[in-house]
């Protein structure tokens, strides 16, 4: 599963509260199993009125046990119509809110294969969707779409829910005749009811997986056909933006030849598919051999400049191998799917993109994991509730640190090794920790147990010292993570390499202790230290220089990590003329777009006189992410040449985010400009609606009444609930003497969002006059939403407190 990233990093304190929802406790453990279930046949018709799926599973399965006498299955709220053998016979059930416990007529035993349909219906309040449009949002498209991971599937069919059983499936599906469905596997048959104006999809899939994985998508869709050596590849995309499908999804073909490369396992399915999706609360979900895409991935021309869909491609296609051929036993061992996922995506793109892109995306999770851990505290990657951070992130790191420590070709040998040796079951840490030991010899419990069983990171402090007349650097480096229970002292294998006049030393070390001393030679004094060279190791370092030694690292490292740090090191002198002079060089001619945007940045908060002119400079850069830097930077310079220049900017640049920053800074430099301006881009469209965002925050600081028609129009249901919610605190500001504006406000109200509910109480609130009130306590009868209920009862306890009298 691949979570949606909108800019930069991911923010993953909010993407915890998401997975902490999907993956509860009681969840995560897996249960013991009396039976094993072959296959699945799911027999399908939809009530799109009702949102209703009528269904017959069919489910063959052998015991685990010498007596069973009853079959327990997952299925909530599923209202059950009966339970019948293969030659037709009726079993006793009991359906409960949970599952559903078949009563077999007399024990069965290992050597028996059993077989019951299961007739039923159900209206799914999770795993199964109907989209369509109504009144929350007219323009959406009608489909039916299913999300499984982690415990969903159980809502729209019987099963055995959990990750530790793999069975083949088929799903036979009816839908209007209009419509394409999706499902696992081969598409065996299509049937049409000319009279029904129905269509039945026939769907196999005849190697075995999770059952989380099964899945269906229907809608209107053209389908769009290539290959990958011997893979059937498949998009499925909506018929007005073809073209943009096809240009998201171009890296299917190579990733699709890179990853048979690099795992050394055939891709193991019978196509692959991907389909957008409408409303979709993830990026992407790996379901096996057909990928459901959140359609925010679908990305105009102008907007590849800013944004690419390679990386949830790289992602989900990952899982194929990773999630959905081996998969984990049970949701504490999570990481073997995420942080697998996400370290074989970065791979792919150092082979589709270089090193330095696959260092800054280790180093962007590595950013990810320590913010968490510092936010939220340590916990073992393996264990219950894991952090999000910890599966994904972190999980990538383990094995990039493997990678490091037993080498290309060992690390490749020892994921084939994996792969082939656990094909098409359910995994744990230890069997992945067996292969690689089968696979390369070596003994790695000191490594899996500090970092997959335990929790934390290293945290490094260093100190330098030079000794002239031995001509030897002695660095002191001291462990000062917390100690405890969780956290020991790290074994960290680690280059440390000196430059000096002569050349450099590379030297190899391994931290074992607390606080250790390190002694290297070398023929004259250091220029530059680099301790962990490679940026092989998860961690926090500490290394006190100076001001020389950070330019000079800025301008000399090799590693894309140091020199991005040098720049930020070198904040801390903003008025020293030569870190002006280094930040400058490296914003304009760093080869790596990341270090320019980096030094860039901060540049931008110099003490010199230059730095305006400067960035004039860097905002010609070829890349987008350096040119937004110095238009950010550009805000601090109210001036009439800034102001033209940032127009002249605005109107040409090829960047969305480039343009939306324009926005930004004429609001700081020029308001006369910025408020034209705005008012004429809140009505462009742009990819994720970045310039109508920009412009309605530019319209809301600057206060103006020309924005409230606008504000009218993008308050309104069928526009994302950031823009609505921007346009409503505007319709605040501007709309308390506005007949339309008030009474839209007060049908707000009641809004489908509680993100909107909570804003029309703060903008209620702040009127704070006796109609408003009047409809706050109103509200107070109905609200639902206990966060919306305490905004209200504040609000109203707020008035009363106001209006007392003093005694």
């Amino acid at each position: 599963m691949n979570f949606p990233v909108l800019f930069g990093l991911i923010v993953f304190l909010f993407v915890q509260v998401q997975a902490d929802a999907l993956f509860g406790t009681e969840n995560r453990i897996r249960p013991t199993r009396t039976y094993d279930v072959l296959h699945y046949k799911l027999e399908l018709q939809f009530d799109e009125h009702d949102k209703k799926v009528i269904g017959r599973t069919t489910i063959t399965c052998t015991p685990l046990k010498s007596l069973l006498d009853s079959l327990v299955l997952h299925a909530v709220a599923l209202d059950v119509k009966s339970v019948a053998s293969s030659t037709g016979q009726q079993f006793r059930f009991r359906n409960s809110d949970s599952t559903l416990t078949v009563y077999f007529d007399e024990p069965r035993s290992f050597s028996d294969t059993v077989v019951l349909t299961v007739a039923y219906s159900a209206v799914p309040k999770q795993g199964l969707y109907f989209m369509q449009p109504d009144s929350t949002n007219p323009r959406r498209p009608r489909q039916i779409w299913t999300q499984g991971e982690d415990i969903n599937n159980r809502h729209w069919f019987p099963c055995w829910d959990f990750p530790n059983d793999k069975a083949t499936s088929e799903v036979i599906a009816t839908v209007r005749d209009s419509w394409t469905l999706l499902s696992n596997g081969r598409l065996v048959n299509v049937k049409h009811n000319k009279a029904g104006k129905t269509k039945t999809f026939h769907w196999v899939q005849s190697k075995p997986h999770a059952s989380y994985l099964i899945m269906l998508a229907a809608g209107e869709y053209e389908i769009v056909r290539e290959r990958a050596g011997n893979v059937p590849i498949e998009y499925y995309l909506y018929k007005d933006r073809v073209e943009d499908g096809k240009r998201s999804l171009a890296a299917t073909p190579h990733a699709m030849r890179y990853f048979e490369e690099a795992t050394g396992f055939p891709y193991p399915w019978e196509k692959y598919a991907q389909i957008f999706i409408t409303d979709f609360m993830w990026g992407g979900m790996e379901n096996t051999s057909a990928v459901t895409l959140n359609e925010s991935y679908l990305i105009d021309r102008r907007g590849l400049v800013d944004f690419t869909g390679d990386d949830v491609v790289a992602h989900e296609l990952a899982h194929q191998w990773f999630g959905d051929l081996v998969t984990c036993r049970d949701w504490t061992e999570l990481w073997l799917n995420e942080g697998f996922a996400n370290y074989f995506e970065a791979l792919f793109k150092r082979s589709a993109k270089g090193n330095d892109e696959y260092q800054l995306d280790l180093l962007q999770q590595a950013a990810g994991v320590l913010n968490t851990e510092r936010h939220q505290g340590r916990k073992p990657v393996v264990s219950t509730n894991s952090f999000t951070a910890n599966l994904y992130s972190k999980g990538a790191w383990v094995l990039y640190m493997l990678h490091t420590l037993v080498g290309d070709q060992e690390f490749h040998r020892a994921i084939k090794h994996y792969l082939v040796r656990n094909a098409f079951t359910s995994v744990s840490t230890h069997d992945f920790r067996k292969a690689v030991e089968e696979a390369t010899g070596q003994n790695l419990d000191w490594f899996f147990e500090q970092w997959l069983y335990k929790a934390g990171h290293p945290e490094l402090t260093v100190t330098q010292q030079w000794n002239d007349s031995s001509r030897t650097l002695l660095l002191t480096i001291r462990q000062t993570q917390e100690m405890d229970s969780l956290t020991g002292v790290f074994i960290i294998p680690m280059d440390i390499e000196c430059t000096t006049v002569v050349g450099k030393v590379l030297q190899h070390v391994v931290l074992d202790k607390q606080e250790q001393t390190v002694t290297i030679s070398l023929p004259a004094p250091p220029k530059m230290v680099i301790v962990d060279k490679g940026m092989k190791v998860l961690k926090t370092l500490k290394f006190e220089k100076t001001s020389e030694e950070w330019a000079y690292q800025l301008l000399h490292a090799e590693d894309i990590a140091y020199r991005m740090q040098a720049a930020k090191e070198l904040k801390a002198f903003p008025e020293d003329t030569a870190v002006y002079e280094a930040l400058k060089r490296a914003a304009l001619h760093d080869p790596f777009w990341a270090v320019r945007r980096e030094a860039a940045i901060y540049l931008g908060t110099m003490k010199n006189e230059g730095v305006k002119e400067a960035m004039f400079l860097i905002a010609r850069d070829r890349n987008s992410s350096v040119r937004n830097a110095a238009v950010v930077a550009l805000e601090r310079f109210p001036s009439a040449d800034v102001r033209d220049f940032v127009q002249q900017m605005l109107a040409r640049d090829s960047s969305y985010i480039v343009q939306s920053s324009c926005l930004q800074t004429l609001e700081k430099v020029d308001t006369a400009a910025a408020l034209r301006l705005a008012l004429q881009y809140v009505e462009r469209e742009s990819h994720r609606d970045i310039l109508r965002r920009s412009s309605l925050q530019v319209l809301r600081a600057l206060r103006s009444t020309e924005a409230l028609p606008f504000a009218i129009r993008y308050t309104q249901p069928g526009y994302p609930n950031d823009i609505r919610s921007i346009a409503l605190g505007i319709l605040g500001q501007q709309g308390e003497k506005d007949s339309l504006a008030r009474s839209l406000v007060f049908k707000l109200a009641g809004d489908f969002s509680t993100t909107i509910r909570k804003g029309v109480v703060r903008t209620l609130e702040m009127w704070d006059d006796a109609e408003s009130q009047t409809i706050l306590a109103r509200r107070k009868e109905v609200e639902t939403d206990p966060d919306v209920l305490r905004a209200i009862e504040s609000a109203l306890h707020d008035r009363e407190k106001e209006t007392s009298p003093v005694k």
